[in-house]
């Protein structure tokens, strides 16, 4: 397979014939919107764009682009920071039409292209919480990364309650993989991102927890950070597994339910999401958020669908992730993030420190391709800007505070938050487990056709 190519007349004619309107062109009204994606930054230019309502459909999609080596991607959310969703010149997938969710008992089958909201909003009527995040981020992506999402410390990532996924292969192949059919797929699909196929149907386990959620919400001077953070490093293992918690340094948003005089303001924060309103996980809240003098320190009820409304950031901003994980929340540590990290090139970027450990931690690294089983924490940077003029300075900056920092690390990388896919972080994302999935792929796409994505070569 090459990428040195122009797209025929005959295949785009192949695809508007099955396709029809659902086969979008540049130079269609539909196209620009169909190429935005969440990172603004992202400039590519795919030659068409194929709505996907069916499994049959990316079986033609697949055979059109395969049949004259057209290089190809996969776009269900859209919202990777990479924009592996858009292939230059190639054949975009777009799977947001497969956005069906069904239940059945306690677990929930689930579109290749649906997004989290849509799940959570079939789940939650019924008294279940599904393995993500209350988002509009796609299930796809984040699924096949992992899935780090609100109830990880208790019932584990998503992939890990992934119960079968039906994979379209290179070959045009509809395939089941689950514990019992292709099991060498299956344990590759959780974790090992979108380099075997294209998944066009999830099924989860749910589990019966109520949607009534408590929040502890703590700000302190940026003057506080390290003593802040090595605090959370010691008191964020011990916090009960129903709950999320992070640490973040920010600058503090201009929202009405924070004192006037501290907008704009850099401050070192602490939020602990919690599924359940018991007094035990109320008593831990509160013991969590009564430390030294912070500018604001509250524990209250929300909603599970309300956990994640201070992190959501609109579609069209610009961004640079990149993430470590690390075993150890020092003052040493602690240090070397404020000298490193501050100050900080934008208002809308932050640095978030998440506590994991719990069911993430009790799985073997192998048991599934994600690896990072023996991390207690991980370092998320995100760094967000408005201005393309901005480009170069917030990548340079977020480039080099990682590089700073990673040290610190124990060597791993989440690849749901990476910007940067050279193979060494790639590697550093697929760890111990990066040649079996190589193994795997030599199996299901031995021509490497699924390459837009962090990607794994298949072992010759």
């Amino acid at each position: 397979m090459t990428n040195d190519h122009e797209i025929s007349e005959q295949a785009v004619s192949t695809l508007q014939q099955h396709f029809g309107d659902r086969c979008i062109l540049p130079g269609d009204s539909e196209y620009q919107d169909e190429i935005q994606l969440w990172n603004g930054a992202i400039d590519r230019y795919p030659a068409v764009v194929v709505g996907c309502q069916h499994t049959d459909d990316v079986v033609n999609a697949l055979e059109v682009a395969t049949n004259n080596d057209i290089p190809f991607s996969v776009k269900a959310g859209g919202h990777m920071t990479t924009g592996h969703a858009l292939v230059e010149d190639g054949i975009v997938l777009d799977l947001s039409p497969l956005n069906r969710v069904e239940l059945r008992d306690e677990t929930i089958t689930v579109g290749g292209g649906a997004t989290w909201d849509a799940v959570n909003e079939v789940a939650l009527e019924h008294g279940l919480l599904p393995p993500g995040i209350p988002e509009t981020v796609g299930v796809g992506g984040f699924t096949l990364g992992g899935g780090m999402g609100v109830t990880g410390r208790l019932n584990g990532l998503a992939c890990d309650n992934l119960v079968s996924a039906e994979v379209v292969t290179a070959a045009g192949d509809v395939v089941t993989a689950s514990a019992t059919e292709n099991e060498d797929l299956y344990w590759a699909l959780r974790g090992g991102g979108g380099n075997l196929g294209v998944v066009t149907s999830f099924a989860f386990e749910c589990i019966k927890e109520t949607r009534e959620c408590l929040v502890a919400n703590v700000l302190y001077p940026i003057e506080e950070a390290s003593e802040y953070l090595t605090y959370f490093g010691e008191v964020a293992p011990e916090l009960p597994a129903e709950t999320f918690p992070t640490a973040a340094l920010l600058t503090i948003p201009e929202l009405p339910d924070l004192p006037e005089e501290l907008h704009g303001e850099l401050a070192v924060a602490g939020y602990v999401m919690c599924v359940g309103t018991d007094d035990s996980f109320k008593k831990a809240l509160e013991e969590f958020a009564d430390f030294g003098d912070p500018h604001v320190a509250a524990v209250y009820p929300a909603d599970y669908t309300e956990l994640y409304l201070p992190f959501q950031v609109p579609t069209g901003q610009r961004h640079h992730w990149e993430s470590f994980y690390f075993k150890e929340l020092d003052m040493t540590f602690a240090d070397a993030l404020v000298e490193e990290a501050l100050p900080m090139p934008t208002p809308q970027t932050s640095i978030a420190l998440y506590g994991l450990g719990g069911a993430i931690n009790e799985v073997d690294p192998t048991a599934t391709a994600y690896p990072h089983r023996d991390a207690p924490f991980a370092l998320h940077l995100t760094t967000h800007w408005l201005d393309e003029t901005d480009d170069d300075r917030c990548i340079e900056w977020t480039r080099a505070v990682h590089q700073a920092l990673r040290e610190h690390g124990t060597g791993g990388e989440y690849v749901n938050n990476q910007t940067d896919t050279d193979e060494d972080r790639v590697r550093a994302a697929y760890g111990v487990n990066y040649d079996r999935i190589a193994e795997v792929k030599s199996r299901w796409d031995p021509a490497d056709w699924f390459r837009s994505t962090q990607h794994v070569e298949p072992k010759s």
